[in-house]
């Protein structure tokens, strides 16, 4: 699961503006006072290298606003899914750091959650040490997402301690697309194709001769064109495919009862159907459908095709609180 995020101070929101932010680190803060007390020191003694001290001191503090608003401003991110993402379970994301300058490297620069925006996930954070002028660099990271739906990935900021590490600057990236994420899996016992018959809410159908032709349909999308029925699409003026019965297949129809979104009922039944779905779509021969408050919502199929349209469907089924 994701580390919670650590809310940003009074300061750091009153130190935010243009999509720029600043938090100031405990050694910034340490080189402020002692800055403070050169700067006393040199007025009331009138001592020419006091003021030289505090001079160069401030000049530290400037010079690291602009060296750290110099590393930001050139920096664009961008996070990538990759593969599935399923609630309550950490999934791949690929993070794109591109320098948008030709001339300059970028040095010491992190991708992390904008921990002023409530998501309904969290990235772990990505740094890089350097980024050549004119170059992406592509660092892994991780997302988790604490329920299933349509979610945007967690806004992200670009931040850096360079030069010092006296300040965090930290500017704002565009907002993050939408994802679907799937409901969690969980372990389901191996069982015989022969078996998959009684599990709760279900019906199965095993065909009787193999070869032999069942119906015509639709074609959908992960359909393989060889079975195209080209007769029939010159008749019909539309895509169709020829079904035939296979030795030993079994159609599995699972069963949701209606229910509404947030329910932990309604979700433990969601994800008991989405875990069933995988493990027996891994059986070569099953045909898995999906039957939501009695109509059938995702035909029977089998391959990747079917096992998106079913995870996806899951995804979004329920009633909204």
């Amino acid at each position: 699961m994701a580390t919670p995020r650590r809310k940003p101070s009074l300061l750091r929101r009153a130190l935010t503006a243009r999509g720029r932010s600043l938090e100031i680190t405990r050694a910034g803060w340490l080189f402020i006072l002692l800055t403070l007390a050169v700067g006393f020191a040199a007025i009331n003694s009138g001592a020419n290298l006091l003021h030289a001290v505090f001079g160069a001191q401030m000049a530290l503090i400037v010079g690291s606003g602009v060296l750290s608003e110099a590393m930001v401003r050139r920096t664009v991110a961008r996070r990538v899914p990759v593969g599935e993402v399923h609630a309550r379970q950490p999934a791949a994301v690929r993070v794109e750091l591109v320098n948008t300058d030709a001339r300059v490297d970028v040095l010491s620069v992190s991708v992390e959650d904008d921990d002023r925006d409530e998501d309904a996930g969290a990235c772990a954070p990505v740094f890089a040490v350097r980024i050549p002028a004119g170059t992406t660099v592509e660092s892994p990271s991780t997302v988790t997402f604490a329920r299933r739906g349509r979610h945007a990935l967690p806004r992200a900021v670009v931040a850096t301690r360079f030069p010092f590490g006296l300040f965090v600057k930290r500017r704002d990236l565009a907002p993050a697309a939408t994802i679907v994420v799937y409901p969690a899996v969980h372990p389901v016992p191996a069982i015989a194709g022969a078996e998959i018959r009684t599990e709760l809410g279900e019906s199965a159908r095993r065909s009787a001769r193999a070869g032999e032709f069942f119906a015509l349909r639709e074609y959908r999308d992960g359909d393989d064109v060889r079975r195209i029925h080209w007769p029939a699409v010159a008749r019909l003026g539309r895509a169709v495919v020829r079904e035939e019965e296979a030795d030993g297949d079994v159609e599995l129809v699972l069963e949701l009862a209606r229910g509404r979104t947030g329910d932990p009922g309604f979700e433990a039944e969601v994800e008991r159907c989405a875990s069933i779905a995988l493990a027996r779509l891994a059986h070569a021969g099953v045909a898995v459908g999906l039957r939501y408050d009695g109509a059938l919502v995702v035909p029977s199929g089998s391959g990747d095709e079917q096992r998106r349209r079913l995870l996806e469907c899951l995804a979004l089924v329920g009633d909204v609180a």
